[in-house]
């Protein structure tokens, strides 16, 4: 199978800071509790899907079709299934370079743009309602609402974009990302104790899984999430006490929402990072945070420089 490297972007809000509660919006948040639409249809007598992030466009009209223009996000539009009113412009946010495949993309649908740039590829995808932006090979644009994360060097990501040479598109299968959502990234197990906890806050979860566990950190305002003994869920803003990556054999129990994956173990936390990765310090070990990086490939970098500090957070 091919692997091949990718240029990932993500619209978010205009500035990295950390917003004291959610970085989303409401009707980001919607596409959490609302399943979205697979076929274009949507609202309250159509399925009850929400268009948003479906590439159908964001509103859903009052006859239950997702779209975006002015009968769709006008007059009788269902707000509770997606977006209305004036669409508002979407922020792109650089994640890096990352492997692709052709047989399995990390992004699903494909645009054909002609004299692709970066701008022109997440124009695209934005008025298609996707919340990811792909360049790849340089003339490729890919577009998606969920991001399957594989690291690699942002040098892989080394082609001039047919639209402007001084700009880069992409790799041979290496896509550059970009995201109009927060991204989370693991971190790998770390370890916990009972009396003295790695993530502060902990969360009643029913049907606990990663990803809910995730959601409901990032609605609480906190940048880590964890979750342990398959059915336990911490939130915090630091790494606490003697919280440190431990063999990841010992995050071994299936998660009481999805048997199919591991939430933890006994006094061992499956532990995920939100972007952005930087804050107002440079990587300290206390925190166990790399700070003042704008891209995952910093992060790493940074990580790795400072592995003599401990608690280095792993990309996997």
């Amino acid at each position: 199978m091919l692997s091949s490297a990718f240029f990932l972007v993500s619209a978010a809000t205009a500035t990295w800071a950390m917003p004291a509660q959610s970085l989303e919006s409401p009707e980001m948040l919607q596409v959490r509790t609302v399943p979205a639409s697979v076929n274009g249809i949507c609202g309250a007598f159509n399925g009850s899907t929400t268009c948003l992030g479906t590439g159908y466009g964001n509103c859903c009209s009052q006859f239950g079709y997702c779209g975006k223009t002015d009968l769709h996000c006008g007059t009788g539009c269902q707000a509770g299934f997606g977006s209305c009113g004036p669409q508002p412009t979407q922020e792109f946010k650089d994640l890096g370079c990352f492997t692709d495949s052709t047989s399995a993309r990390v992004l699903g649908s494909s645009l054909n743009i002609a004299g692709n740039t970066p701008a022109k590829c997440k124009a695209g995808c934005a008025d298609a309602g996707y919340t990811y932006a792909g360049l790849e090979f340089g003339s490729q644009c890919f577009c998606g609402a969920a991001l399957q994360q594989t690291l690699v060097p942002s040098t892989d990501c080394n082609y001039a974009c047919p639209g402007d040479s001084a700009q880069t598109c992409g790799g041979f299968n290496a896509i550059q990302i970009f995201s109009t959502v927060p991204t989370w990234i693991s971190l790998g197990c770390y370890s916990d104790a009972t009396n003295a906890r790695t993530l502060s806050k902990s969360l009643n979860i029913a049907g606990n899984t990663n990803k809910k566990c995730q959601d409901a950190c990032l609605d609480a305002g906190y940048k880590y999430a964890g979750t342990e003994f398959g059915n336990q869920c911490f939130c915090g803003n630091t790494i606490d006490n003697t919280g440190a990556p431990i063999a990841q054999s010992t995050c071994n129990k299936a998660c009481a929402g999805d048997s199919t994956t591991t939430c933890g173990g006994p006094n061992a936390l499956t532990l995920f990072s939100l972007l952005p990765l930087f804050q107002d310090q440079p990587y300290d070990k206390a925190a166990g945070w790399a700070r003042n990086l704008t891209t995952l490939q910093q992060f790493r970098t940074s990580a790795l420089n400072s592995m003599q500090l401990g608690a280095v957070p792993s990309l996997g």
